[in-house]
């Protein structure tokens, strides 16, 4: 399953004119129910409307691009209740007892459901290197707050 990290950047493209409408920029995702809602297209410029792709009309879904039906499939608003994914970078993951478990790195998503499966955890620079960051499954109810993510 990929990461965040890797479909970042993936280019979105129109399958009836056979053109790029842009590289995605982050992913947006419902905390309620732990699914994609949408893609954030970097938009060339600091003047521009956002420009997002709403999940569920993403026709072709990686692993090396999206696809959708046509250019109207683009919207200039972020869908209601998502979260970006570039926002939980660094949060503190604590379990049911408060305990610290690590800082989250990414997340893991199922392609093609977009359902996010897992977060990716770092206990430090040198626990990284030794073993590899973890990966923590989101199988029970989970908390998503602004300084912390907690899994109950």
């Amino acid at each position: 399953m990929p990461k965040g990290r890797e479909l970042v950047g993936l280019p979105v493209i129109s399958q009836d004119r056979g053109e790029e409408l842009g590289r995605v920029q982050d992913l947006l995702y419902d905390e309620q129910t732990g699914n994609l809602k949408g893609l954030l297209l970097a938009d060339g410029g600091w003047l521009r409307q956002p420009r997002v792709v709403d999940f569920a009309s993403v026709a072709g879904r990686g692993p090396k691009s999206f696809t959708v039906n046509d250019a109207g499939d683009v919207s200039h608003e972020l869908p209601s209740g998502a979260r970006r994914w570039q926002e939980i970078k660094g949060l503190r993951l604590l379990n049911q007892e408060g305990q610290e478990m690590g800082l989250v790195e990414d997340l893991v998503v199922d392609l093609p459901s977009g359902q996010v499966q897992a977060l990716e955890i770092s206990t430090g620079l040198v626990n990284d290197l030794l073993e590899g960051r973890r990966e923590v499954s989101l199988g029970g109810s989970v908390n998503w707050g602004t300084d912390s993510i907690t899994l109950n």
